[in-house]
């Protein structure tokens, strides 16, 4: 048994790694926080729905700028904690073309407009009740996630954790930096 043990866990420990994220190429800068190198990016998942004010959004509307996409709700603490922050990072790169959305995951329609309206949130923010919108994406199960697009609408990193404005605006200024 010890030796069939043993087999198990060095097949294992020899094979490449299939974690969360699949073949998107992320190499984790800190804990949360996670790159993909500009000849590695894979295309982000669709991104189109109803806002949670009602109006159609489709995230092809913003390929050609670097966009952060942020998965929230309401009743999340971190995601609470961490709005101020990306508030912030969208007020600081908005002149550079940086836009900024929302996902809202089940959560209720009126507690999402509540919130980013007690919150000051001047982005859209899409509505998904059921979360599917979230499970195409490669982020972890848990919310608050936040992923930047570049230009071209490829996933250039990821944070699977509250994010702080000093972690995000270097990212997003790098991303912005870069030549499409």
């Amino acid at each position: 048994m010890t030796s069939a043990l043993l087999a198990g866990v060095t097949a294992c420990s020899s094979s490449p790694e299939q974690g969360a994220g699949g073949n998107y190429g992320f190499v984790q800068v800190a804990p949360g926080q996670d790159t993909v190198a500009a000849g590695s990016r894979q295309a982000a998942p669709a991104l189109a729905g109803t806002q949670i004010d009602g109006k159609p959004f489709d995230a092809a509307s913003v390929r050609g700028s670097v966009t952060v996409v942020n998965f929230w709700a309401s009743w999340c603490a971190p995601c609470r904690a961490e709005t101020p922050n990306l508030e912030a990072v969208a007020q600081q790169t908005q002149a550079s073309g940086v836009k900024f959305v929302g996902v809202n995951v089940k959560d209720s329609e009126a507690a999402a407009r509540s919130f980013a309206r007690d919150k000051g949130v001047t982005y859209p923010s899409l509505y998904d009740d059921d979360g599917t919108q979230a499970a195409r994406w490669p982020i972890a199960v848990g919310l608050p996630s936040t992923v930047v697009l570049d230009r071209s609408g490829r996933i250039a990193a990821r944070f699977t954790a509250a994010i702080e404005q000093s972690d995000l605006l270097p990212v997003v200024q790098r991303v912005a930096a870069e030549q499409s």
